[in-house]
């Protein structure tokens, strides 16, 4: 294997020699004789300065969660960050837990349920930063989630599911956000579980089930419920900011304990790459979502809204816990929300 350091020396000498032949030809009042640069040796010189970069590893999907690793390798946050970012590539979200615990890679990003679930299994693991966010009032082609029914459906409100007869719901998977908040929309509205059904329909499958007649109501995130609205033939139920108010969309990146403790500054420099590219999404909102579009497939898509300084908010995480807590997953005072995250990155929190 090539040493680092050797590559790096070499890059150097290489470049101080060519100063020091324009030097001396400029002096003597000669032209300085014109080389080609060899495409190897520029690529070994980029290798070598890449490599002297602390690398971090994800899996990064091709769906709605995708936006700020798309924006943040494609922009170049994560390099002007100082770190050597590698896409692992997609992965089904319910091995994206066993993937980081087993070190196949070093961060993962999921709601507070999610790192519940982890932490109650045993695995150590903490969020450093938050990631998602619920946009401010009002924002609804923004929000996390929206519930979509046909135009014509006769669900013109939440509280008339599951009357007449069972609602069939589709969730993207059991066990996450999707679930969670339709549990409590039907809490709010005292409808019994057992008035609806959840079929589990990924995402970018649900508008057609839906226009099949195979389903009731569509949770979709914002790119496929963009499409579904540029599309037409359905309507807005209801959204996650209604159900869970200022926590609905909201995410963290974790790592590992061990990681944390091992890497301290790496973390912090991709906190700092990963929050400007989320930051940069925020504020170029067309040219995120025609990025994440081609990313995922979509000709038409919108993306997820981000928290602009990261600051873990204890209040918001209350909320997940209550939920957990009402649907029977945690038993009350089992988790807290300071067991969910570390504060040792909050200098970098803004």
């Amino acid at each position: 294997m090539v040493n680092k350091n050797l590559l790096t020396k070499v890059a150097i000498v290489v470049l101080i020699l060519a100063v020091a032949v324009v030097y001396f030809s400029l002096n003597n009042n000669q032209e300085p004789e014109k080389t080609a640069i060899n495409p190897e040796d520029q690529i070994k010189a980029e290798n070598a300065l890449k490599a002297e970069r602390p690398t971090i590893r994800a899996n990064v999907n091709k769906d709605c969660a995708g936006t700020p690793w798309f924006v943040g390798q494609q922009k170049g946050f994560f390099e002007q960050a100082g770190i050597n970012f590698v896409d692992k590539g997609h992965l089904d979200w319910s091995q994206h837990p066993a993937a980081l615990i087993s070190g196949q890679v070093d961060v993962a990003d999921g709601d507070p349920q999610s790192i519940i679930y982890l932490l109650k299994a045993g695995a150590k693991i903490k969020g450093v930063v938050q990631s998602g966010g619920e946009p401010p009032e009002g924002n609804l082609n923004k929000e996390h989630m929206q519930w979509l029914v046909l135009e014509n459906s006769t669900l013109k409100e939440a509280n008339d599911i599951g009357k007449g007869k069972k609602t069939k719901i589709a969730v993207g998977s059991l066990g996450i956000c999707a679930d969670l908040e339709t549990n409590e929309l039907l809490r709010q509205n005292n409808i019994p579980k057992d008035n609806v059904e959840f079929i589990v329909i990924p995402d970018p499958q649900q508008e057609q089930a839906l226009k099949q007649g195979l389903i009731d109501i569509a949770v979709l995130h914002p790119p496929f419920y963009a499409a579904a609205k540029e599309h037409g033939g359905s309507r807005i139920l209801t959204s996650s900011r209604k159900i869970f108010g200022d926590a609905g969309g909201i995410t963290l990146l974790y790592f590992t304990e061990d990681f944390i403790k091992e890497n301290p500054d790496t973390i912090r420099k991709f906190i700092g790459g990963f929050k400007n590219a989320e930051k940069w999404s925020n504020d170029n909102p067309a040219e995120s979502a025609v990025l994440t579009g081609k990313e995922i497939g979509l000709d038409k898509a919108s993306t997820h809204y981000y928290s602009y300084d990261g600051a873990v908010n204890d209040t918001i995480l209350q909320v997940w816990i209550d939920a957990m807590v009402k649907d029977g997953q945690i038993k009350p005072g089992e988790f807290k929300p300071g067991d969910l995250y570390t504060t040792e990155f909050k200098d970098v929190w803004k």
